[in-house]
């Protein structure tokens, strides 16, 4: 203690060494030193301290005049250097800024895309307040999650927790048919909400009062496109749409464009309380079908506000063993899952794509490094000069590290120049519609700022310790020698960007085969050539006649209908029952409604029994079919005959259709029951004929104007929802193929590096077996050789991580294809032969060489 107190204050006196340059340091630090010591004998302790924090101050203008004015000096010098070692050395300096540039514009690219999938629903006012209500139903210990909740949820919200602020229900009502003057339209995205909707969501008007435009039950606001669409550029408050030939709703309002970042997409709102109007209970607490949002006051727990839902659900339904839950607003995009398992699909993407931006700027990096250093042998004599001449390790530092800074700089501005040219083409491969200038918008810019200095830091790093880790003596006298551990550390380099690469087109690979794989197996049913159409409006009253009229076309084979298309049947229930079931035992069970003729029209096959039948009136009161997941479930070998109750029916099993896959096949199959229930139908069912399906299709569309006059002949083929349902990992495969081309590339840029250093360093070598006879396949199979072990090596290590990743995403998939030995092989041998011929073009050169030339080389 004692002895601190006897010494310069200490921060003064680190200001003070800071400022100094090493050469001054010593000399001027040790005499004020020396003079504190002496005053302290003399005067005391704080009179020293005190003189000794007043020269300190004193010569603070000079020392920071000193330093700004020598570090823009030396600044210019290395900028000046660094200028001429990119005219003496074109193609290396463009490879390297290249290399740099495609390693930047794709992690931009990919910055780019993972935040705009973080912006998801952030542009709402109470964004950080608004939460979906959500619940997991226990099946036997089975986790069930749903989304949806009861009608009376969200009124009961508000009156019964004080912690929720407000709350709106939001339902899609599915497609209407809505006509004004002489347009007609087939409106999908209409939803019904609540007043309180436009005040809990920032969606502004353009026109009307957000406070009283959903309080008629047949308003109706339009979002401005829809408006144009119906009005063009005149006022559309007041105006009259006719939905479904039934009922005239008045415009109240138009909205913005909604924001695509927003998990709510829709065309048209109507109030909430019409569905009470068309014969909806909207008291009942026993059905689960109405998204329901509230908005929580400030500093609320998520997890007692869970237990407070629960035992308001409780006090009005008793029936359900049901765990709820509150999901932020701004997480639905991201990681909302629907069913058995959490599969949250979209974040894992996230994580998937910055990975591989982190990956592809961290091999082109490594390039930058493996490029520096083959160029180093003609730099030492520099480096050994400014030793000579005084220069220490530190500036040997900045030098480098300032110049891989400014590469790093060019490389931004070609990458940000990338960027721009090639955004239209990365929006259309991942269905996404970026801006340019999203780069300057939000965090973006210090994004972008922290790659330059991450990639300039990292970059320079190795360049920067091996270059000034030379000894000027040898590098002066030409016995240039990096030692075993610089040529060992740029191996592990070219190994990792190896490894890297042939990691991603594996990966590439796998996601490819599982799109091939589901795309090609077989669903339990044909979906080519089956179209459907939605029946809304008055369509339904005319289905029969549809029906017979569609029958007469040559081209068609079969027709039908059914509540849902056999691409996605989501309705779920429990209360399943049958002869030996355990009392205890509570069962999920998909259902649907269906017409005769059902099976036929699909190619769905029969396990046991029959399907419905005209034949026998009693299927249309008491018979049911079910599939065979649900006979599985039953503990039965046969079905047939079996007492069955569901759905509120009791009757008989008819017959067990064999297992088809009626949702993505991210999810196995679940038990099914197929209900023959003709007046809950909703989409028409037509089988056409292989041959002629443009002739057909426009023999149907005249049938149907015919009998359905004024209504849009709107049709979808199943199997291209199908296809829409595995868009992601199209996307996601495309993404990977492009960036895996990239990345190898870099990657062979810096093996050229790595061989370009060899052949530099074994000049003399080549020289002398050259001499002795050797041939020149001889000597370029030497130099190929040492960089073929890398490549394989990198295998070695790429092979079991990125097996172990892939395995861990396709367990998102309950069928899934296996991983074969296929794409590493073909990775492997990829990889190899690019490598190989990226090296052939060093070692041929190198083994054309003049030996007399590489006998002189110093």
């Amino acid at each position: 203690m004692t002895k601190n107190k006897n010494e310069p204050p200490k921060i003064p006196q680190f200001l003070l060494a800071w400022l100094l340059n090493e050469y001054a340091e010593v000399p001027l630090l040790g005499d004020l030193e020396e003079e504190f010591h002496n005053i302290l004998s003399e005067s005391g302790r704080l009179r020293a301290r005190f003189w000794y924090c007043r020269q300190v101050i004193k010569s603070l203008p000079s020392l920071i005049y000193n330093a700004i004015h020598w570090s823009t000096e030396m600044f210019k010098n290395y900028a000046k250097i660094a200028i001429r070692n990119f005219q003496r050395h074109k193609m290396y300096s463009s490879v390297n800024i290249i290399g740099l540039a495609v390693g930047i514009a794709c992690s931009l690219l990919i910055t780019l895309w993972v935040l705009d999938e973080l912006s998801f629903d952030k542009f709402h006012t109470y964004s950080d307040r608004l939460y979906r209500v959500e619940f997991d139903q226990d099946y036997s210990g089975q986790l069930f999650h749903v989304n949806v909740s009861p009608h009376p949820m969200a009124p009961a919200l508000v009156e019964e927790i004080p912690e929720v602020e407000n709350a709106t229900r939001v339902k899609p009502i599915g497609e209407l048919l809505v006509k004004h003057e002489d347009k007609t339209f087939f409106e999908d995205s209409v939803m019904a909400v609540d007043p309180s909707f436009l005040e809990m969501f920032s969606y502004p008007l353009l026109q009307g009062d957000a406070r009283t435009a959903l309080t008629d039950p047949y308003s109706i606001v339009l979002t401005e496109d829809r408006a144009k669409a119906y009005f063009g550029t005149r006022e559309a408050i007041g105006e009259r749409l006719n939905v479904n030939n039934r009922m005239d709703f008045t415009v109240t309002g138009v909205l913005k464009k909604i924001p695509r970042t927003g998990y709510l997409q829709f065309d048209a709102v109507v109030p909430y309380e019409l569905l009470r109007a068309l014969g909806n209970d909207l008291e009942a607490w026993t059905n689960n079908n109405t998204l329901t949002f509230a908005l929580l006051r400030k500093n609320n727990q998520l997890q007692s506000m869970a237990q407070k839902i629960h035992a308001l659900v409780s006090k009005h339904d008793s029936g359900e063993d049901q765990t709820y839950s509150l999901r932020p607003l701004t997480h639905i995009h991201l990681y909302s899952y629907f069913g058995f398992g959490d599969k949250s699909g979209n974040a894992q993407y996230v994580t998937l794509f910055s990975a591989i931006a982190v990956f592809v700027l961290l091999i082109a990096c490594i390039n930058f490094m493996n490029l520096s250093t083959a160029r180093s042998a003609k730099r030492a004599r520099e480096v050994g000069m400014r030793k000579v001449v005084g220069a220490v390790k530190r500036q040997i530092f900045g030098q480098f590290y300032g110049e891989s800074c400014m590469f790093t700089f060019f490389a931004l501005l070609l990458a940000l120049l990338s960027v721009q040219l090639v955004l239209p083409l990365f929006n259309a491969l991942t269905g996404k519609d970026i801006a340019f200038g999203a780069l300057a918008g939000g965090y973006t810019p210090l994004v972008v700022f922290g790659i330059l200095l991450a990639t300039g830091f990292i970059a320079g790093s190795y360049p920067a310790l091996f270059l000034s880790s030379y000894r000027p003596a040898q590098v002066l006298k030409g016995t240039l020698s990096s030692g075993s551990s610089g040529t060992l550390f740029r191996k592990v380099l070219v190994v990792i960007q190896f490894a890297l690469s042939i990691s991603l087109i594996i990966g590439t690979a796998i996601v490819y085969n599982q799109l091939g794989y589901m795309k090609e197996k077989t669903l339990g049913f044909e979906t080519d050539h089956l179209l459907t159409i939605a029946m809304r409006g008055g369509v339904k009253d005319s289905y029969d006649a549809l029906k017979k009229e569609l029958l007469k076309h040559p081209g068609v084979v079969a027709v039908s209908a059914a509540g849902d298309k056999p691409s996605g049947i989501y309705n779920n229930s429990g209360g399943a029952d049958w002869e030996g079931k355990d009392p205890q035992r509570d069962v999920s069970v998909h259902f649907t409604s269906v017409d005769y003729d059902y099976f036929d029209t699909a190619n769905m096959e029969m396990a046991e029994g029959r399907a419905y039948s005209k034949d026998f009136p009693s299927d249309a009161k008491s018979a049911f079919v079910v599939n065979e997941e649900l006979r599985r479930l039953m503990g039965i070998d046969s079905a047939v005959g079996k007492q069955f109750t569901f759905g509120g029916q009791t009757g008989t099993i008819i017959g067990v259709v064999k297992d088809f896959h009626f949702l993505s096949l991210r999810k196995k199959i679940e038990p099914l029951a197929l209900l023959l229930r003709p007046e809950y139908v909703y989409y028409l069912m037509i089988r056409i004929r292989p041959e002629n399906v443009a002739a057909t299709l426009e023999d149907i569309e005249s049938t149907w104007s015919r009998v359905v006059p004024g209504f849009p002949f709107d049709h979808q083929f199943i199997n291209e929802e199908f296809d829409a349902m595995y868009r992601a990992e199209e996307r996601m495969g495309s993404v990977l193929k492009y960036f895996s081309v990239l990345a190898v590339f870099v990657a062979c840029l810096g093996l050229f590096g790595l061989a370009s250093f060899a052949a530099v360093q074994r000049t003399r070598e080549i020289g002398i077996r050259k001499v002795l006879g050797a041939s020149i396949p001889r000597i370029a199979l030497l130099l190929c050789k040492e960089f073929t072990w890398l490549v394989l090596l990198a295998n070695l290590f790429a092979w079991p991580i990125i097996y172990l990743a892939m395995r861990n995403w396709l367990t998102n998939f309950a069928y899934r294809t296996s991983i074969g030995w296929e794409p590493f092989f073909f990775a492997g041998v990829s990889a190899l032969i690019v490598a190989l011929l990226t090296v052939s073009y060093q070692a041929i050169k190198a083994a054309l060489s003049d030996p007399v030339c590489a006998l002189k080389h110093e």
